[in-house]
């Protein structure tokens, strides 16, 4: 092939990896519209793309942990994307037994001693609900997004959903004690989009 033909089929390759990269942020902060109380006194709050029709997005490539450490899970709350695996290490110097009766992700990683990992695969969306066996006071949850498109408000609310393809999106949030919303919102090939979501009881 002619060296300017082999150059402009690169530079073809390239525009085209672009192009299937190519995507706006969705910045913005979530309130709580209840007086004499703050956001943090309602627990986490995940910020999240609804999935649409077509083939979805893949997961993070990433496998975060919940460790379980003096008798707890830490952290006590996880949020992932649907399809992604969670690494379950037990530093404790005892057994424990990780379970969750939670349907469609259900699982039991029986007995397992000091220094040893479970992995489990969460292929589905929602909430599991964590226990151990063994000690009843051990409680914890992980949401399952829909999409890998997700953030956990953070200081003052604020979150960020970043490289979003374009077009208009369903913005919802979760959280344990209040009323789901959802929100429209166009995002840009690139660039930034705003977004103020109020939450109420």
């Amino acid at each position: 092939m002619h060296a300017s033909l082999r150059c402009f089929a690169v530079l073809a390759l390239l525009a085209t990896a672009q192009l299937a990269h190519a995507g706006g942020d969705v910045r913005g902060r979530v309130v709580l519209d209840l007086p004499g109380m703050q956001l943090a006194d309602v627990g986490p709050v995940v910020v999240y793309l609804a999935a649409e029709p077509g083939p979805a997005a893949p997961p993070p490539a990433s496998t975060p942990e919940l460790h379980q450490n003096d008798a707890a899970f830490a952290p006590s709350f996880l949020a992932i994307a649907a399809g992604q695996n969670v690494s379950m290490p037990n530093d404790d110097e005892i057994f424990h037994n990780v379970f969750s009766y939670s349907k469609p992700n259900d699982f039991d990683l029986g007995l397992y001693a000091a220094g040893q990992t479970r992995e489990v695969a969460f292929r589905h969306p929602g909430v599991v609900k964590l226990y151990c066996s063994i000690h009843e006071s051990m409680n914890g949850s992980i949401f399952v997004a829909p999409t890998p498109f997700f953030d956990v408000a953070g200081e003052g609310g604020r979150f960020t959903l970043r490289d979003i393809p374009p077009g208009t999106h369903r913005i919802r949030t979760w959280n344990e004690k209040l009323p789901d919303t959802e929100h429209n919102i166009v995002v840009p090939a690139s660039g930034v989009s705003g977004l103020e979501i109020s939450l109420v009881p």
